[in-house]
């Protein structure tokens, strides 16, 4: 056996990479897809990547680096782009017209449900390819994963 050999068989035996490149492609599909039901072909991943640290009632561009962990000049191009996009857009804050928050176009909820359609769709091509007795096996396994490893990461 190469050594090319028994690195992808060891690969090919841990669950942790396969579930890295399964996310991988899956992000991949889930971005493209919302690519197409929004009509926004230059969406990426660097902006979504944003969307969990707006607040719906508005966040500074800076407060937004700060949970982010990224310079305030990344997020502000990354901003722009997306306020070009009719994603985001700015505004005064009540209590410091010098300061600028960044809201979403669309409102709370119906923006996060705009993003579940995305999802759905991917949901729906992985059960074209496995059984609905095995996706939902494998959505139930993956579920006790998740809130194993969310309660180590508030230990």
């Amino acid at each position: 056996m190469t050594s090319n050999e028994a690195f992808e068989k060891v690969k090919q035996g841990s669950l942790a990479h396969s579930l890295i490149k399964l996310g991988r492609l899956v992000n991949e599909q889930g971005i493209q897809n919302a690519r197409q039901l929004f009509g926004l072909p230059k969406l990426s991943l660097a902006h979504l990547e944003l969307f969990p640290h707006i607040d719906f009632c508005g966040t500074t561009v800076g407060e937004i680096a700060k949970r982010k962990g990224v310079s305030k000049q990344a997020v502000s191009k990354l901003v722009g782009q997306m306020i070009d996009m009719d994603i985001l857009y700015m505004s005064d804050a009540e209590d410091d017209k010098r300061k600028k928050l960044v809201h979403f176009y669309t409102e709370g909820p119906r923006a996060i449900q705009m993003g579940f359609k995305a999802l759905e769709s991917v949901d729906e091509g992985l059960k074209e390819i496995i059984k609905s007795e095995e996706y939902e096996l494998l959505l139930a396994l993956l579920n006790q994963l998740l809130a194993r490893f969310q309660e180590w990461d508030q230990i």
